[in-house]
């Protein structure tokens, strides 16, 4: 079981190493007023995403004449539902509260009033451009922001995986990977103070 799990790996980083050579950061707007997360569910990631990115907007730019409007959905989701207790825990250590989120699904509305759309994984990526033609120069990978070079190979490098399920450690590097991608982010779309962020 081991080493077919070691194969698998191996084979889905080759597909990302020749796959992210075709995969870039589309031109961004330079005054953007809406950016839209997505990811599967909306209970962890993109939820995290759109609070940490209002949180860090509001502490590099404070009160601003143009203002961004961050939310989230997700593709999959059929009801309401409030993110695990683990994802909640956690998103305190990095100032962030989802107490009071609920998920919501993506919608052509949310994609049309959305001036940049951020995916989390390579297939939520490919989903969106498929589901909602006309828009495919919005979206983009989340991890492509990623400035940590030593996790550019293969599936890691072009997407955050899903913690669902899984310990209170892989959901720190999950929202750790999450916040750096969207402090650089953050910094391609102009929404900064004179200082560059540190990550």
């Amino acid at each position: 079981m081991v080493v077919a799990s070691q194969i698998k790996k191996s084979l889905v980083d080759l597909y990302w190493m020749v796959r992210g050579t075709s995969l870039h950061v589309p031109a961004l707007p330079s005054q953007p007023r809406s950016v839209l997360f997505v990811c599967k569910g909306n209970i962890c990631r993109s939820p995290f995403a759109e609070h940490v990115a209002r949180k860090l907007f509001h502490e590099r730019v404070g009160d601003t004449d143009q203002p961004i409007v961050f939310q989230s959905a997700g593709l999959h989701v059929t009801v309401p539902k409030a993110p695990p207790d683990t994802a909640l825990v956690v998103a305190r250590q990095f100032g962030v509260c989802l107490d009071a989120h609920r998920s919501q699904p993506v919608s052509p509305k949310l994609v049309a009033d959305s001036d940049v759309i951020v995916a989390m994984e390579g297939w939520h990526y490919d989903e969106l451009r498929s589901r909602f033609k006309g828009y495919e120069e919005k979206i983009v990978l989340l991890s492509l922001f990623s400035r940590n070079t030593s996790s550019r190979f293969g599936y890691d490098a072009f997407n955050i995986q899903d913690p669902y399920g899984g310990s209170e450690r892989i959901f720190e590097e999950c929202f750790e990977k999450i916040e750096q991608c969207v402090k650089a982010l953050l910094i391609e779309l102009g929404a900064q103070k004179a200082a560059p962020c540190r990550l």
